[in-house]
């Protein structure tokens, strides 16, 4: 297990919550966190504060360290969702050792980019989704549910969590081998979405066991029953798909299940090896 996913539960156990009912509640954590010298604020990124103007319409949250203590202002203007991931994400600046020095104010803080090369932002995802989806019993609640995004979408509301994040959670957690793809499709100058253009694949996350692994940007043909699957906007049942149309060995075969993602051209999916419907992920009585 991560550092992190330790490091945030044993954060929610001190502060007794550990065990309490779903969603996390903020409001108590906020209130633990205060203690701590941690000093939660909304702002709006039109009237944002001097202190984080100059940043504020780029970012989801902004932590400005005084001393011991710290404020940490959260973007109101995102989904619910997505400030309660930014709250996370910056107790986890505010707490992991190894952030103590970073400058926000310059480089800011951009939540749940599966994508990103910047160690200390990876690290700040994963504490943020272990407070927001505590690993344990996360994967109890995998344990009781067949795998698929209709399970993830199941387990996204429990937790109050995105789809996407919740989708990575799952199989980063997972003991079976599956993947979560994104795909994107091309947009023009204007950030219009262009007719007919291909999907391509914007990033892979992977549980340890999966054994593929799918090159950046690579282009899934406008004729392949993935881009087809990938491009209803209504959600799809899953199937079985050629590895090929992924750029991946002929006569590979995945079991795929995909669903559109927040914003237009874009689609999420979770892919399995084999070409049978896949059960549960992680065996029940591996749970905890």
């Amino acid at each position: 297990m991560f550092d992190e996913f330790i490091a945030a539960e044993d954060l929610l156990d001190k502060a007794g919550l550990l065990n309490s009912k779903l969603p996390i509640p903020l409001e108590d954590l906020m209130d633990y966190m205060a203690k701590k010298g941690l000093h939660l604020r909304y702002y709006n990124p039109g009237q944002a504060p001097e202190a984080i103007k100059a940043v504020a319409s780029g970012v989801d949250e902004v932590l400005i360290r005084q001393g011991e203590e710290a404020l940490l202002f959260v973007n109101q203007s995102r989904p619910l969702t997505r400030q309660r991931f930014s709250i996370f994400h910056g107790i986890g600046h505010f707490i992991l050792p190894d952030h103590q020095g970073l400058n926000y104010l310059t480089r800011g803080c951009t939540t749940m980019q599966p994508w990103t090369k910047k160690p200390y932002e990876r690290q700040a995802d994963r504490f943020a989704a272990a407070m927001n989806m505590p690993p344990h019993r996360f994967r109890h609640h995998m344990a009781l549910l067949p795998f698929g995004m209709q399970t993830v979408e199941k387990l996204a509301e429990r937790y109050s969590a995105s789809i996407e994040s919740a989708a990575i959670h799952y199989v980063t957690l997972a003991d079976e081998p599956c993947a979560l793809i994104r795909l994107d499709r091309e947009h023009d100058e204007h950030d219009l979405l262009i007719p007919d253009s291909d999907l391509k694949g914007r990033y892979q996350v992977s549980s340890a066991r999966f054994p593929f692994r799918i090159k950046h940007r690579t282009a899934i043909p406008l004729e392949s029953e993935l881009f087809w699957r990938c491009s209803e906007e209504e959600y799809l049942a899953a199937g079985v798909v050629s590895g090929e149309d992924l750029g991946l060995h002929p006569g590979t075969a995945l079991w795929v299940d995909c669903l559109p993602a927040n914003h237009v051209g874009s689609v999420i999916a979770l892919i399995y090896p084999g070409d049978r419907e896949p059960g549960s992920v992680i065996n029940q009585s591996k749970a905890v």
